[in-house]
């Protein structure tokens, strides 16, 4: 009878065991890593997109003050432009909607001035966010 017992091969429970709590051991460790870096994707896809708010709004006030336009107007006319341009990585045009332009510079004209920041709000998968960006492109994301 033991002889029969000896030719049998296979693990034994404990060793399975073993195994299992390892590998427990491993995904408690893992699980959060991954779920970090796919946070910090989606917060790569917001700073990517204001950025490119960024520059489009500069560059809209720009020509809105070349065309003779008052600070007011062309804040206006930033907005709606913004508003009706689809970005890259957004469903669609208006998933990007900006809440608040600061201007920075001296004197009434606005010649004299330049974009400071802006706020905005991006929809994203599903997701809405608000965001800042300032002119060194450093990017906040609530």
């Amino acid at each position: 009878m033991f002889k029969k017992l000896k030719n049998k091969k296979g693990f034994t429970l404990i060793e399975i065991i073993v195994v299992i709590v390892i590998l427990a051991v491993l995904m408690a460790v893992a699980v959060p890593s991954v779920m970090s870096y796919m946070n910090e994707g989606k917060n790569a896809k917001y700073q990517t997109v204001a950025r490119a708010v960024l520059i489009d709004t500069q560059t809209q006030y720009a020509k809105a003050v070349a065309d003779g336009k008052d600070e007011t107007a062309a804040k206006n006319a930033i907005k709606s432009y913004v508003a009706a341009k689809q970005y890259t990585g957004l469903d669609k045009a208006g998933d990007v909607t900006i809440t608040e332009i600061t201007l920075a510079g001296s004197g009434s004209d606005a010649a004299e001035k330049d974009i400071k920041n802006i706020k905005c709000t991006i929809k994203l998968d599903g997701n809405t966010k608000n965001v800042t960006v300032d002119t060194n492109k450093n990017v906040t994301v609530g």
